[in-house]
């Protein structure tokens, strides 16, 4: 689905409600579905539960009175703190305040009052819901939202937010001075750019989006070409598999990689391409480490190649190379293969010419930029992933100017170099040559450790090998290797102590969830 920005997310509602849905229709279809999304949210909240709905003045609010009718009938204590009188209220949220049932209790609270009270209702419910603000608001706050949301987050009741946690701007999910953590949020209609980015993403917990009713037509008319997948979306992109496949059927692929000062790189990658389905991996590295990766990978055929007098792999002569690759039906590249001049430019040669779908990461990349020459590749099936350092020094750009031109960059170069261009960073990104953009919705610090990206690098090569296109390889790629991360980095209780090949171990669970959807 396409991604909005609060502007955009506006104008999709005014046209909505100019096509004849009015917006107490919108309102209500909001508060309905954000209760159910609620209920399968928090599973161990059960009837008579009490929960809280804390209420601004503005549709948000208004959204967030639905909510609370829409619990009554079902058994839960529910409790609305309202930050305005309900004359302050939007016309639409006056109607709802209005269809409150008399079992729903009301409390009307000034803005001094409106930290303790969020206190005692904290000591006093099993959640929280805020509907204070929406996607509209531009940071910062007036100082006493920022005490109510600072009170919010001191509290021990979990918050599920409406839309967008109150505080968090909906377009590049800037924070200024506090915004409310949630522990959950259900957006509407469209996932809001401020949800995805940090720090607003920090704030977001668990994100599902709800349909409302928005025209498919003029979300396409009023969003770019940037996009959120669900989970759901993410299982239909999983390699067929015959029940009667045989290792050839699942794809060879080839992962050259490593140097006499890097070779861990080269069997990180070598897992990460095992781990992926592929039928069958050939791990091609330095001589030196040929016997290491037969204990480490036993499962790949290693290919012992000789490195020259700065311990990089030598140029292969060039019927070594179509030895090499002839029977692979994608290659991986890059990692630890060091920094040799010649070894660059047969390099970046050799991969222009290459006619197979083909993932090119680190020293692969990093070729390119130390000769100073534009990718350029014979296949059209091509996966690019540079982390921050090495796709500034491709581009041409200054480091520090990436965090602001990430969204822009990554299509303009995946255009120009006719590539899949994956950004990694916080998020990643996954850009087509098409212009198409995705952002990666998995993944978080865990994966700030060495060779977790070497890792990423076979596991793309691997569902390449598999036939997979490489715009989907890549964001296929990518959810499958953060979501490992999270899972690993949760089974050792700490984001911080997580190895590289604990990804990779991973893996098999981040499949699972998504052959369950399948």
């Amino acid at each position: 689905m396409r991604i909005a920005t609060a502007a955009q997310m506006a104008e999709i509602d005014r046209e909505t409600i100019a096509g004849g849905m009015p917006g107490l229709e919108l309102m209500e279809n909001a508060g309905r579905e954000m209760a159910w999304q609620l209920l399968w949210d928090f599973p161990e909240l059960e009837p008579p539960a009490t929960v809280t709905v804390v209420c601004g003045k503005g549709n948000n609010g208004g959204d967030g009175l639905v909510v609370a009718r829409m619990l009554e009938p079902l058994g839960y204590d529910v409790h609305v703190l309202m930050l305005a009188g309900p004359d302050a209220l939007s016309p639409d949220a006056r109607t709802n305040f209005d269809r409150l049932p008399v079992s729903v209790t009301r409390e009307t609270v000034p803005p001094e009052r409106w930290a303790g009270a969020v206190r005692e209702r904290d000591e006093a419910s099993d959640l929280i819901v805020d509907a204070v603000f929406g996607t509209g608001i531009v940071p910062p706050v007036r100082g006493d939202y920022a005490v109510l949301f600072a009170a919010v987050n001191a509290g021990t009741c979990p918050v599920l937010s409406l839309d967008i946690p109150s505080g968090v701007c909906g377009d590049g999910g800037v924070v200024d001075p506090v915004a409310i953590h949630a522990d959950a949020t259900v957006t509407v209609g469209l996932p809001k750019l401020g949800l995805l980015l940090p720090p607003g993403r920090d704030h977001a917990g668990r994100l599902s989006v709800v349909d409302i009713g928005f025209d498919e037509a003029a979300c396409a008319r009023h969003t770019d070409d940037l996009h959120y997948l669900l989970p759901a979306d993410y299982a239909d992109l999983l390699p067929a598999r015959a029940s009667d496949a045989h290792k050839y059927d699942a794809g060879t692929a080839l992962v050259l990689a490593g140097s006499r000062r890097f070779g861990g790189a080269a069997l990180l990658a070598g897992l990460g391409a095992l781990r992926s389905g592929a039928g069958l991996v050939t791990l091609a590295l330095p001589e030196p480490h040929a016997p290491a990766a037969l204990g480490f990978v036993p499962e790949a055929l290693v290919r012992g190649l000789p490195t020259g007098a700065t311990g990089v792999l030598a140029p292969l002569a060039p019927e070594t190379w179509a030895d090499l690759t002839a029977r692979q039906d994608a290659l991986a590249v890059g990692p630890g293969l060091g920094d040799d001049p010649d070894t660059d430019a047969w390099l970046a040669d050799r991969l222009g010419k290459v006619e197979r779908p083909l993932v090119i990461d680190a020293d692969g990349l990093s070729a390119f930029a130390r000769l100073g020459r534009e990718p350029r590749f014979a296949h059209g099936e091509v996966v690019l992933t540079p982390h921050g350092g090495e796709l500034a020094r491709l581009a041409a750009v200054a480091p520090g100017a990436l965090p602001e031109d990430r969204l822009q960059l990554a299509p303009a170069l995946a255009r120009r170099w006719n590539a899949v261009l994956v950004a990694k960073g916080s998020p990643t990104l996954i850009a087509a040559p098409d212009g198409a953009l995705a952002i990666n919705p998995t993944g978080d610090d865990a994966l700030a450790h060495g060779g977790t990206g070497d890792v990423l690098t076979g596991l793309i090569g691997g569902l390449l090998a598999q036939g997979l296109p490489a715009f989907e390889a890549a964001l296929l790629g990518c959810w499958l290797h953060g979501r490992a991360g999270e899972l690993a980095a949760a089974a050792l209780g700490s984001r911080r102590v997580l190895m590289a090949r604990e990804i990779a171990d991973r893996l098999g669970a981040a499949f699972a969830e998504l052959e369950l959807l399948a």
